[in-house]
């Protein structure tokens, strides 16, 4: 089971009028990226979400879209990003099925998380900005470049890495 906290500006973009959870248990996901931070950006080129993986800080951006259309392009941009990542296509599926067959909506929890995305968010908006088209295939590589990016005080600082880092061990487990 994943967990993605969101903010109320998000839940309320995608939310189908529930009430957004206070807080969650994250020791339920069986997966290694259970637990993400989301939240809404909006710019001229139009409304995305960027999401942050708690403990790789892993970044995904999709299109803003109410549910259920959020989730599916919540998992494809995890998909995609781990493919580009050299995950491999049989350690994806069950990482998607183990965290992602049931997800879990929460508020935020970690101030720290949100501090990113907001710096993620306004980084997104710049990097968008000089891009002449902005399409599925710009996205993607803003996405790529994001995961390039250094997140200072962390122990591993870039997220590729720290993402292949995770499953090389579990590879090895």
């Amino acid at each position: 089971m994943a967990t993605i906290m969101c903010t109320k500006k998000l839940w309320h973009a995608i939310g189908d009028g529930r009430t957004l959870p206070h807080c969650s248990d994250p020791s339920l996901e069986p997966g290694l990226l259970g637990v993400w931070g989301a939240k809404p950006v909006a710019l001229p080129e139009g409304d995305f979400c960027v999401a942050l993986h708690e403990t790789t800080y892993l970044t995904l951006v999709l299109p803003l879209e109410p549910l259920p259309a959020f989730l599916a392009h919540f998992t494809r941009a995890l998909a995609s990003e781990l493919e580009y990542l050299g995950i491999p296509g049989e350690m994806i599926m069950e990482e998607l099925s183990a965290s992602f067959e049931r997800i879990e909506f929460a508020r935020h929890w970690n101030r720290s998380l949100v501090g990113s995305l907001n710096d993620i968010g306004h980084n997104l908006g710049w990097v968008l900005a000089q891009e002449k088209v902005a399409d599925g295939r710009a996205v993607a590589r803003i996405q790529h470049w994001l995961n390039r990016m250094p997140h200072c005080g962390r122990e591993m600082p870039f997220p590729n890495q720290a993402v292949s880092l995770l499953f090389s061990g579990a590879s090895s487990a």
